[in-house]
């Protein structure tokens, strides 16, 4: 019943996904800045979109948009659709966004199969991406009362400089309060759910619409690691007395390399290693210089945080025994990360049999970083449900079709309605 409701919806989602890229659009891409103007825009024209389908609308303290079915706003939620509203700078439309939407059109499509409760709530979060004040899933984590007040006054918008304090007040937002408690009545709140686009291909080299969760990386990640040694002239210096911080570091890189494999031969399949920056000081570097200092990135993520951890151990070791060999000094700087978390098997079983039911052959496998995180380490029973996009994700190239967004809102929608019925 809501499947057909959801097919009936869908040329007014497709309309509303190309009202909102053009509202963020930025040159190739689009940019919906965390708690800035253009993700305000966005939540904005979501609000509109769902009073017009006679669901109820507003905000938290954060600026995180909520829909309910009218009348039941201050009603603690029971299951909860979220997902993100903010993107990348320069980025894709569809990381984000179509979980929010994804949630309106469910909660749309049971009140039209009158089988919607009051429990039920939709959010987009305000600032899950990480680039723009070097921390990722704020919306969510205010929503769910893990920030202090010196979080919100420490961290800053590489942008605008200004503090997450002054952005939240700015959209309208409260910060009053000395200790931050959660924006809602969490009490009740039994079951999460994000449906969020595949960031990688795999479901494109697969030929499948529609994937579920199992697990949530989690990761290690050093975001300001360096090697020093010492410049000298290339010609002059032979290789015994050479202090070469590039050599150094790329032998770490590739021996971490050659581990990773080692650990994906032990049947680690969802285990990633990226080095995402190495580079040389542009102001110093020269053709005829031996490099003296490298600056690189290291980031580990699995599913498993022994596995992880195995990896980080044997590649700080490697580092000690290069800095010996070569000379050189490795400075790793800050460790940062979060714990692998493992989905909720229950909403999985349930998911599955959703897929089963509208015809679709479900498919399992691990993601990467989603709000649905913080929910379930605390606790909040939480699933996430993956489109299909054959372009990656955090670039203007994103891409997701509307049949495969339409079949993924009908698993959503079928799932939440058994349970609906269910808890009758």
């Amino acid at each position: 019943m809501a499947s057909t409701f959801v097919d009936k919806l869908m040329p007014e989602l497709s309309a509303l996904f190309d009202t909102i890229r053009e509202q963020s659009r930025d040159g190739a891409g689009v940019t919906r800045d965390a708690f800035g103007a253009r993700e305000t825009q966005a939540a904005n024209t979501l609000s509109v979109f769902a009073r017009s389908k006679g669901l109820q609308a507003g905000a938290d303290a954060a600026g995180n948009l909520h829909v309910t079915p009218a009348g039941a706003f201050t009603h603690p939620p029971e299951i909860m659709l979220a997902s993100h509203l903010d993107s990348v700078p320069v980025g894709g439309n569809y990381d984000g966004l179509a979980g929010v939407i994804a949630g309106l059109a469910v909660l749309f499509a049971l009140e039209q199969a009158n089988a919607a409760k009051s429990g039920i709530r939709v959010v987009g979060f305000r600032g899950e991406e990480s680039p723009w004040f070097s921390q990722a899933y704020l919306g969510s984590r205010l929503l769910l009362g893990e920030l202090t007040r010196a979080d919100l006054e420490s961290l800053r918008r590489y942008d605008t400089g200004k503090t997450l304090a002054e952005h939240i007040v700015a959209i309208g937002g409260n910060v009053d309060s000395g200790n931050l408690q959660p924006t809602i009545d969490l009490s009740k709140l039994n079951a999460y759910y994000e449906l969020h686009i595949e960031q990688a291909p795999l479901l494109e080299s697969l030929g499948l619409p529609v994937a579920i969760a199992t697990a949530i990386r989690g990761n290690i990640r050093y975001p300001f690691a360096a090697c020093r040694g010492q410049y000298a002239h290339s010609a002059a210096v032979p290789r015994h007395l050479r202090r070469d911080a590039l050599i150094a570091t790329a032998k770490l890189i590739a021996f971490a390399d050659q581990c990773w494999q080692e650990l994906i031969d032990r049947g680690n399949d969802d285990l990633v290693f990226t080095c995402g920056i190495f580079q040389t000081d542009s102001a110093e570097h020269a053709m005829t210089k031996v490099p003296g200092i490298v600056n690189f990135t290291l980031n580990i993520g699995g599913t498993k945080d022994s596995i992880m951890e195995e990896l980080h151990s044997r590649i700080s070791t490697c580092a000690t025994e290069l800095a010996r060999a070569h000379n050189v000094v490795f400075d790793f700087g800050r460790r940062v990360g979060t714990p692998a978390v493992n989905l909720d098997k229950s909403l999985i079983a349930g998911l599955e049999r959703a897929c089963a039911e509208i015809g679709l052959r479900s498919h399992t496998m691990p993601t990467v970083g989603h709000d649905a995180a913080g929910f379930q380490r605390r606790g909040i029973p939480a699933a996430v449900l993956l489109v299909r996009n054959s372009n990656g994700s955090h670039n203007p190239a994103e891409h997701m079709e509307m049949s495969d967004f339409a079949a993924a809102v009908k698993v959503l929608a079928a799932h939440v309605l058994k349970r609906c019925q269910e808890s009758r």
